[in-house]
C-alpha cells in the first residue's frame, strides 16, 4: 500500500524536523471572504453585462463556494461567469431555469477554466454574469453569494 501526500501535507512533514520548512498560508490560501450581492433585474437582453463586484488585485474566486438565488426569470436566462479578460472564466452556460431557484457555479453547462486550476487576479477586475440567452425576460431579483481568498 503506498502514501500519497500532497504538496502542502509534505511541507507539513517536513517542518516537523526544519521550522523553515513550514508552509504558509500565501502560497497555499488565505482567508476567505463572503460577499452576497443582490440586484434586482426590470430588463435584461444578451447584449447586457451584470457586474456583480469588483475582485481586488491578488483576488481568487473559489467557483466552488459561489451560488445564485433567483426569482423567476422567465422561459430562459443563462449565461456565463467570469471577468473582464474572460468572460467565461468561471463557468458557461449557467441555467437559471424558468423557476425561481438557486444554482451553484458548479452547475454551469460547462465550468471555467479557473474551476480546475485556481486563477489569481493580477489586477483589480470586475465579476460579471454575461446572459447569453435570454427569452421572455420577467423582472426578478437575483441574489449572488461569492467567495474568495487574499493570498
Amino acid at each position: 500500500m503506498a502514501n500519497y501526500y500532497t504538496t502542502y501535507a509534505t511541507s507539513q512533514n517536513s517542518a516537523l524536523t526544519d521550522q523553515s520548512a513550514s508552509p504558509n498560508v500565501r502560497q497555499n490560501g488565505g482567508t476567505v471572504q463572503h460577499l452576497d450581492v443582490t440586484v434586482a433585474l426590470t430588463a435584461l437582453t444578451t447584449s447586457d453585462v451584470l457586474y456583480l463586484f469588483k475582485l481586488p488585485a491578488g483576488a481568487r474566486l473559489l467557483p466552488q463556494l459561489c451560488s445564485v438565488d433567483y426569482g423567476d426569470p422567465g422561459d430562459a436566462l443563462t449565461g456565463n461567469i467570469g471577468d473582464e479578460a474572460d468572460t467565461d472564466r468561471y463557468g458557461a452556460a449557467l441555467a437559471l431555469g424558468n423557476a425561481a431557484g438557486r444554482k451553484e457555479f458548479s452547475e454551469a453547462g460547462t465550468k471555467g477554466a479557473a474551476f480546475l486550476t485556481p486563477f489569481t487576479q493580477t489586477g483589480a477586475s470586475w465579476l460579471t454574469f454575461t446572459p447569453t440567452t435570454v427569452t421572455s425576460f420577467a423582472a426578478h431579483t437575483q441574489t449572488w453569494h461569492l467567495a474568495y481568498t487574499l493570498g
